[in-house]
């Protein structure tokens, strides 16, 4: 066990240490992620747009996260990342309060699925009351539209229904299957890629509202010329025959232009993180 174990993290490293680049004169990036699965997940799912970059722009790239929502939205604050790639509402914080700038959104949306085990007597949200619900950490945008969704549905959590934090939506979605809870919420990509074995023992019972997809965006000391080129990159890289199998396995379809009015809209789901700390 120890041994796997340690050839695991062995295979992470590798993954997430900065890509060959010819041009090795030029400073190298950091690619930061949020961690919406886990680190060998990301360093996975998200291999090929860091070496395509890395390729392109002819000089490192360093894939990163965080161990959390939060600590990723402080690394954030901090400047720690040159690159984000991350949750709609994360990324419109970085735009207004961090000095981000927007350089393209993935074609699908953000939506949260209600999940349940098909042998339990949970068909519809109104069978949640009195049941418990896990769903992965507070400041997530998946969260707060599911309790947006529960109150609609006549739910209060911490009151007809009790809400159980988790770190990622991975582990959401497998609460029920481990009997950690009796439904779960999870985001509809991890659910269209989940196994069909186990995906076969769930049923969807409802979903929340739609939300724009995840964000790409360029940290304010990257220079004009910077932004614009890693843009272009981003853009064209819908075109290149090696990333159909990444946008396959991600779900995400394609990067397209970033939509400002949608990001507008994602306002109320920032105010988590501008509240005024209490007393």
């Amino acid at each position: 066990m120890a041994r796997f174990t340690g050839l695991i993290f062995c295979l992470l490293a590798q993954m997430l240490a900065p890509s060959a680049a010819t041009g090795s004169e030029r400073s190298g990036l950091t690619l930061g992620v949020f961690p919406y699965v886990s680190p060998v997940q990301l360093a996975a799912f998200h291999a090929p747009l860091k070496d395509y970059l890395a390729k392109s722009l002819q000089r490192p790239v360093t894939l990163v996260t965080a161990p959390d929502f939060d600590s990723f939205v402080e690394r954030t604050r901090l400047g720690q990342y040159d690159i984000i790639f991350t949750a709609p509402h994360l990324g419109r914080l970085a735009e207004i309060r961090d000095g981000y700038k927007p350089l393209v959104q993935t074609s699908h949306t953000v939506q949260g699925f209600f999940l349940a085990r098909k042998d339990s007597d949970i068909h519809t949200l109104k069978d949640l009351r009195g049941k418990t619900v896990m769903i992965a950490q507070k400041v997530s945008i998946v969260y707060q539209m599911a309790e947006h969704t529960l109150r609609e549905n006549g739910l209060v959590p911490g009151e007809s229904v009790t809400i159980v934090d988790t770190r990622t939506h991975n582990n959401a979605m497998q609460a029920p299957l481990r009997g950690e809870a009796d439904a779960s919420v999870t985001g509809k990509l991890l659910w269209y890629v989940l196994d069909d074995a186990q995906k076969d023992q769930l049923r969807v019972i409802g979903t929340t509202q739609e939300a724009p997809g995840f964000l790409v965006m360029a940290h304010r000391r990257l220079t004009a010329r910077e932004t614009k080129e890693i843009r272009k990159l981003l853009l064209d890289f819908n075109l290149k025959p090696d990333s159909k199998s990444y946008f396959t396995t991600n779900g995400f379809d394609k990067f397209q232009p970033v939509d400002d009015r949608a990001m507008k809209g994602l306002d109320p789901y920032i105010q988590i993180f501008l509240k005024p700390a209490g007393p």
